[in-house]
This record gives C-alpha cells, structure tokens and sequence, in this order.
C-alpha cells in the first residue's frame, strides 16, 4: 500500500462557469468540482480528512491560470493528473509537485494577478504614473472589502500596457485584500478617463477621500502563485493555459462590444 502524501496541483477555470472559487452550500464552486473529482478518483476521502487547501479565492466571474490547491492522498501521483481531468468539468489541472507534510499552499511568497480592461481612450502615460502609486506599503482601507482585516499591505508591483484594444494590467503582491485589484484597477481606469486626479489616488492610499469604484469581475486572472516546489508538468498543461488566456482576452472584448452595442441602442 503507498503512503500517504502531501501533493500541491496547479489548476485553471473559467470564472464565469462558477459562483467563486470557495465552496458554498448548494452552489457550484471551482472547489467543489474539484472536490467532487478527488472524491470519485478515490484521492481522498473528505477535505477535512485530507486537508484540503486552496492558495487563493477568487469571487465569481473572476478566472485563475495558476491556481494551487494541496491535498494528503496515497493515489499514484503520475496518473493524478490524467484521473482529475478526466472527471473534472471546467477545470483544468495541470502540474503538480511533491510538498512537505506541513505545507499550506496559503503561504505563498508571490501572488500574480492580470486585469485584462478594454481600451476607450484612456490617458496611458497618466495611469502608468498612477500605478507606481500603489507600489509599495500603504492604506489600502478605500481599496478592498475591509472584512474587520488590518488594511495596511504592500504591493511589489503594478504594471500596466496597451496590447491592441485591451490595457494589460498586472499587479503583484504576497497577499491581497478583498476586491483589492477589482478597486485599483477601477482607480486607475477612472485617472485615464479624467475622472480622478493623482492627488485624490495619493490622499486614498492614505486612507482620506472616497472608494473610486469596483471593476468587473470578469476582467481578471489569477496568474500563477510563487511557491518553494518542484513543478512536475502534465504534457499538455502549458499549453492549456496560453489558450485559456487567449480566450479570456476575447471574452473582456467581445463582452465590452455588446455593452457598447447595447448603450447605442439605448441611446
């Protein structure tokens, strides 16, 4: 009989096939599916009993290319990939590494999230100034869903591009906040519409002023997570990813065309 072992897998979704990463009672999560599988494959016998861990939740509408999530299972971890897959709807799993008996994939050392936001005419050289303002330690209380949670955190980076008719947004950090990203992401949007100033930006980062909106949920990627691991790929899985972006990307467009449609309409 095999021992049992802690495995870390790297999974992706689509977050419009679900109601958020985290399971909830009588809805269909991206944990739950999996869950569902591990179960049938007979890799564990409950998330309790298995320990069960997700690196990062994500609300719904919101997409994940590089997930984690680590269980304690004895299933032959060459066919693990191939088994979850075969029973997984909507999630895809991709690599997996051995982990230590202790290891929460929750104590991650990066967190890469991306912003895919349709271009309209945005000052990009005003945003670029604007996102070095978030990099760095600050307030974040007027950026996030507080949660009763000390707001102070620091972002490593934030970057931002125009790639043909989206501006790519990329924001790393070891931890968030709730709706933090979906919040910068709208401040920076609004600074290149002229609808906020930097000097407002800079007075939030402190805590003064007001909230500058929420952004869609489904305009965002959980990119990939750094962890201390050995990444063993499936020979599929790079693959599935780089597609799986590209049809995100078509997604925030095509849903940005209906909604201008619908507003001519209107009008």
């Amino acid at each position: 009989m095999t021992s049992m072992g802690r495995v870390a897998v790297k999974f992706a979704y689509d977050g419009t096939r679900f109601m958020g990463s985290q399971r909830q009672p009588g809805e269909r999560t991206a944990e739950s599916e999996l869950l569902k599988a591990l179960i049938k494959i007979g890799a564990i016998t409950s998330a309790d009993e298995n320990r069960f861990r997700v690196a990062s939740r994500t609300d719904r509408g919101v997409s994940a290319l590089g997930n984690v999530f680590a269980v304690d299972t004895d299933f032959r971890l060459p066919e693990l990939l191939a088994a979850l897959n075969a029973k997984c709807e909507d999630v895809h799993c991709y690599a997996l590494a051995e982990a230590p008996k202790n290891f929460s994939p929750r104590r991650a050392h990066d967190r890469w999230y991306r912003y895919h936001l349709p271009y309209r005419g945005q000052n990009l050289e005003l945003m670029v100034a604007g996102a070095k303002e978030f990099e760095g330690e600050h307030e974040f209380r007027l950026f996030c869903k507080p949660d009763g949670k000390v707001t102070l955190r620091t972002l490593g980076s934030v970057t931002l591009r125009r790639e043909g008719e989206l501006i790519v947004i990329d924001i790393r950090a070891r931890e968030f906040l709730r709706n933090m990203v979906r919040r910068i992401v709208s401040a920076l949007d609004q600074l290149g519409q002229g609808k906020v100033t930097i000097e407002e930006v800079r007075a939030a980062l402190q805590g003064q002023g007001r909230s500058m909106g929420l952004a869609d949920a489904e305009g965002l990627v959980l990119m990939d997570i750094e962890l201390d691991l050995d990444w063993q790929h499936h020979p599929t899985g790079r693959m599935a990813t780089v597609v799986a972006e590209r049809a995100h990307r078509a997604r925030v467009l095509l849903r940005f065309e209906e909604a201008l449609q619908e507003k001519c309409r209107l009008d």
